[in-house]
């Protein structure tokens, strides 16, 4: 029997309005990378893939996944992980001449249930080669994080809504 070779990656994603983006190798790659580090969960779908020095940074619709490049993905390769439910705001930090992604995780105050900024230790910092990609990234991360909140504002059908018809 004779089997046909694989032309390109396979990836199944969606774009910012819905629809299919424009094919990539990058991002079927990382959408590849997000099906192995959540086990083929479908319900959480890829958004981005950002490839820098020694690492990556997968962005899907739950979470941001910073991983270390190494040949085998699996969760043992996550330095960082935030879902997007802990998750602030993300911001382009600067020091000491260098450039970071910074993530303030939220905290809650527990007097009034409100989620604010967290402590420093809840602002976890990772160093980007360049400005214009920390600004890509944060806004990517940022972008995501919309999403996630406007998908958990969002109505939602009744499952049984139909079965009265």
């Amino acid at each position: 029997m004779l089997q046909n070779q694989r032309v390109r990656m396979p990836r199944c994603c969606r774009g910012p309005q819905g629809l299919l983006p424009q094919y990539s190798d990058t991002q079927a790659e990382g959408q590849e990378l997000l099906f192995k580090l959540t086990d083929n969960i479908q319900a959480e779908f890829f958004i981005a893939v950002e490839h820098i020095d020694s690492y990556c940074v997968v962005i899907s619709s739950e979470a941001v996944y910073f991983l270390k490049n190494k040949d085998s993905v699996d969760r043992d390769a996550i330095f960082l992980e935030v879902k997007y439910d802990d998750l602030y705001h993300c911001l382009v930090s600067k020091d000491h001449g260098k450039v970071y992604v910074q993530l303030t995780k939220k905290a809650v105050n527990t007097a009034s249930g409100v989620a604010i900024p967290g402590p420093s230790h809840q602002k976890p910092m990772v160093h980007v080669k360049s400005e214009s990609l920390a600004v890509k990234l944060s806004q990517e991360i940022n972008y995501a994080k919309s999403l996630f909140s406007e998908q958990h504002l969002m109505l939602r059908p009744f499952e049984n809504e139909h079965s009265d018809l």
